[in-house]
């Protein structure tokens, strides 16, 4: 035999402590929360493979401890065995760093509250350090563990599946979010690939850390509970899913949100979560949907920390308990307060869990007196296994009594029960939960004797046949007398039986099918279907429409049904409709369909003039090369634009053509200029049309002495955009179902108001009145008010709306409410919401688009004037916030200034 190496010994031993990046995660973020940090950030690259990053602000490593931070086996949390019997932090071992630096390339930046500045530390396989370096970070710590598991290429393999990937960082997700639970003070960050995937701040109690990690519908389905006692001392304190809730919103099919700690720390014990279960199981009217959910829930076992040994795997999750019949009893009774009682066959026929203490427990201050007639029999003859054995022992006692320096509270009156043996086959198989306590402290004795088998020996025993084992009857209940069924047969009702003849539907709503069988996809995926840019709402059936006014009544009925159950009763209410009500809704669907194909051919027309467009713009492209012209861009290709007007150096100037000297004085060209200026001395803003460039469709202008280049289109879809603003009237649809305007729906009183002092028609025949105040109606709103003989029996509703934009509805509505009241808006365009902004927007710009491609002199004019008249001047940009103008050149004033540009521009 040879001694190993000690790089080997380090790498085997690290190799057992980090098996993957939820173990580096977890030591890091434990070391932080020892260091009293109350932030943390975890920043994971390619699921932490490349890179993992823990930064806290705790109190930073001292410059003593530097050298040894990283060698095995070195910690400032313990000194011997001894103090792991007062055990406050989560590590103790020193080995977590150490066993980090051998499987990647570790970095260290920490400063403590008396250091000027933060040092980074780079560390070495054997955790000695090998540089350092000033850094600018704050107080803490930060940990950075790169290229994880480099020299063992087995494990990294096995993170080159994705999906096992995306599995660990969720399980990194779930140990934060368990930490996050347990310490509400505390703020945590992850990041991964800079992308933030969950995140929490600081709260003041543990119900709000659960709304940060399960979400408020969860939470407000659950219950604060506590239990103290003193001997053995035992606190458990947490919140568990209230009796009776949906499981739905309480539960899921993975221990993940099972939120389970000893002394604040997140641990796997199988008994306790066991326990729960079953307790929650009872609990719930479904318990075979419930039966293999976990209960979402947060419990906090404190114990003497002598009590509990941490330190029997590597990664600390798994807890050996001294006392653990006592944690076991305290849990069973605080979930029997909360959930009742409930008879185990297992635990009756073995006596419990726990020697001495029986499974019957009862809650705090319930004061539960039976009586002789109370029986109810129990069917099991492994209840026949409960009975004395002594024949001069033929009573069994059961007494429940005070327990003396045991808890914080005990019960009020005795129960004892006696009973002969031969009445033992029946028992009280529930207890009142009317007066249910949440602190329950009680403890349940049962002082009867050791069950014990059969008199009967083995020689007494009959040979079981064949034949009598195939039929059923080859045991029997030597009480009753009854064959004994080892396995009890559920046979499906009739409507539930899948696979018999079902009576087909004279009707078209949906077959019978079963509710958690997926058998096809759904037909219609989105509410609105996308026609030439334009958002048109899908048709609804007559069963869909049948069932947005069904549901909502379910759902009055029964509150607490689940989606399959309300499913499945607006299914037989479907099928159980009559003829002039399923005429009725087959008309609804009928002109839903003729609405739809009505939109659809609108749409499709305003495609085909759009083509036709795109067949003019073609045929003219056409004509100018036939002409000669070249055409590098269309019109609205800006990077041509900026390509022409950009300067561009030197080097990559095109090489220089052949020109022709031309005749050209100062004095001419001024004389020219005088001319232009006479004849367009009445143009807009003392612009002057020179010519139009052929190749781009802009055209050169000149102001005062300045040469520049004006895009039209772009000031036609300024002028378009404001026109719409101010005169555009969105088109209305009425609303099926009316939506109710109240207080609330609004955003508050002064909201309300605000609208019932708007402009409105006067009262219909009816007595109806409708608000016709512009700022509403052309934004597509259409509203009605039923007055009364009070402010409270006035209704105010919608009954129209547009349906041009996506999700427009009644946050718009108050968006145009406060503008009102903060702005004082008084115009159509001041009270646009922002929705509608861009919408019309994206209309202007498809009406310019529109326009033909060479301008006339007289057209570009009346751009200009219009400009002049409607636009201000500082506003000299297009929607896309891109200028009219562009700068070409200044005209010199004298002979030697032509010259200059000349000799510049060669």
């Amino acid at each position: 035999m040879k001694a190993l190496p000690p790089e080997t010994v380090r790498l085997l031993c690290s190799s057992q402590v980090i098996t993957s990046v939820l173990n580096v995660a977890k030591e890091l973020v434990e070391n932080a929360l020892d260091a009293g940090s109350s932030s943390l950030e975890v920043k994971l690259e390619n699921y932490g493979l490349d890179r993992i990053e823990v930064r806290d602000n705790g109190s930073g490593i001292k410059a003593t401890d530097v050298p040894v931070m990283a060698v095995n086996h070195y910690t400032s949390k313990i000194s011997c065995h001894e103090d792991l019997e007062r055990l406050e932090t989560y590590g103790f071992r020193g080995e977590a760093l150490a066993s980090i630096c051998a499987i990647s390339e570790v970095v260290i930046t920490t400063k403590t509250a008396d250091d000027d500045f933060s040092i980074q530390y780079s560390v070495d396989h054997n955790g000695q350090i090998v540089s350092q370096k000033p850094s600018h970070l704050g107080e803490g710590t930060t940990v950075c563990a790169a290229n994880l598991f480099k020299n063992l290429p087995v494990r990294r393999q096995y993170y080159s599946n994705t999906k096992k990937c995306k599995e660990e960082l969720k399980r990194v997700q779930n140990l934060l979010m368990a930490y996050a639970v347990v310490k509400p003070e505390l703020r945590i960050t992850l990041s991964h690939n800079k992308a933030v995937v969950w995140q929490k701040s600081r709260v003041s109690d543990h119900r709000t850390a659960l709304m940060a990690v399960l979400g408020a519908a969860s939470v407000a389905n659950m219950l604060p509970v506590q239990h103290h006692q003193e001997q053995p001392e035992i606190g458990i304190d947490g919140f568990l899913p209230k009796p009776g809730s949906d499981f739905n919103s309480t539960s899921s099919s993975t221990p993940e949100k099972t939120f389970i700690f000893v002394n604040s720390r997140p641990v796997h014990h199988k008994e306790i979560l066991k326990l729960i279960k079953q307790y929650y199981t009872t609990a719930q009217s479904n318990k075979e949907s419930v039966n293999r959910r976990y209960p979402f829930l947060m419990m906090n076992i404190t114990i003497p920390a002598s009590t509990v040994d941490v330190n029997l795997t590597p990664d600390k999750t798994e807890v050996m308990l001294q006392n653990k019949e006592g944690v076991l009893l305290a849990v069973e009774t605080m979930l029997i307060s909360l959930y009742g009682y409930s008879i185990d066959n297992d635990n009756l026929k073995t006596g419990g869990n726990r020697p001495g203490v029986s499974s019957v427990n009862a809650p705090e201050h319930t004061n539960v007196v039976p009586t002789p007639t109370t029986d109810i029999s129990l069917d099991d003859p492994e209840l026949l296994e409960i009975s004395p054995t002594n024949a001069d022992k033929q009573d069994c006692e059961l007494s429940l009594s005070n327990t003396a320096n045991t808890s914080s509270s005990s019960i009020s009156e005795d129960w004892v029960i006696n009973r002969s043996s031969s009445d033992f086959d029946s028992i009280n198989s529930s207890l009142p939960a009317d007066d249910v306590v949440m602190n329950s402290t009680a403890d349940l004795n049962c002082n009867s004797p050791k069950a014990s088998k059969s008199d009967s020996g083995p020689g007494q025993e009959s040979e079981v046949s064949a034949e009598s084992w195939s039929t059923g009857k080859a045991f029997s209940n030597q009480v009753t007398g009854e064959c004994l069924e080892p396995v009890k047969l559920h046979v499906p009702k009739a409507h539930e039986d899948l696979g018999g003849t079902q009576p087909t539907s004279t009707r078209s709503g949906p077959s019978k099918r079963p509710s958690n069988v997926i058998m096809e996809k759904m037909a219609k995926l989105t509410a609105y279907e996308l026609i030439s840019n334009r958002s048109v709402r899908q048709p609804s059936s007559a069963f869909s429409l049948f069932e947005q006014d069904t549901r909502s009544q379910v759902l009055q009925e029964n509150p607490r049904a689940s989606p399959q159950d309300v499913t499945t009763a607006v299914k037989e209410r479907w099928e159980s409709l009559g003829e002039e009500d399923s005429k009725k809704y087959e008309t609804k669907a009928e002109k839903s369909l003729n609405a739809y194909n009505l939109q659809r051919k609108r749409a499709a027309e305003g495609g085909g003039q759009c083509g036709e467009a795109k067949k003019q713009m073609s045929a003219e492209s056409s004509l100018n090369k036939a002409q000669g012209v070249k055409r590098k861009a269309p019109l609205t290709n800006q990077q041509g634009l900026d390509k022409l007007f950009s300067s561009q150096p030197s080097s990559k100037r095109s090489p220089a053509k052949p020109s022709k000297p031309l005749p050209f004085s100062i004095a001419t060209l001024k004389q020219s200029l005088n001319l232009l200026s006479y004849q367009n001395s009445s143009s807009a803003q003392g612009l002057r049309l020179v010519n139009r460039l052929a190749s781009h469709g802009a055209w050169v202008v000149l102001c005062g002495r300045k040469l520049m280049l004006l895009n039209p289109f772009r000031v036609e879809e300024a002028l378009l955009f404001k026109r719409l603003l101010e005169n555009n009237i969105l088109p209305t649809v009425r609303l099926q179902t009316p939506v109710q305007l109240t207080d609330g729906v609004l955003g508050g009183p002064e909201n309300m108001d605000v609208l019932l002092n708007m402009e409105k028609d006067s009262a219909c025949f009816n007595g109806d009145i409708y608000f016709t105040d512009p700022r509403l109606v052309a934004n597509g709103f259409e509203i009605k008010m039923i007055p009364g003989s009070s402010s409270s029996e006035r209704h105010v509703e919608v009954t129209g709306m547009a349906d041009c934009m996506p999700f427009f509805g009644i946050g718009d509505l108050r968006e145009i409410l406060q503008a009102i009241k903060v702005r004082d808006a008084k115009t159509v365009e001041q009270c646009r919401p922002l929705k509608v902004s861009n919408y019309l927007e994206s209309e202007a710009v498809r009406l310019a688009r529109q326009l033909p491609l060479n301008l006339t002199r007289g057209d570009v004019t009346n751009t200009l004037c219009r400009m002049k008249q409607e636009l201000e001047e500082e506003s000299q940009v297009c929607i896309h916030r891109r200028p009219f103008f562009h700068d070409l050149v200044t005209v010199p004033e004298t002979e030697q200034d032509a010259q200059q540009i000349m000799s510049n521009s060669c």
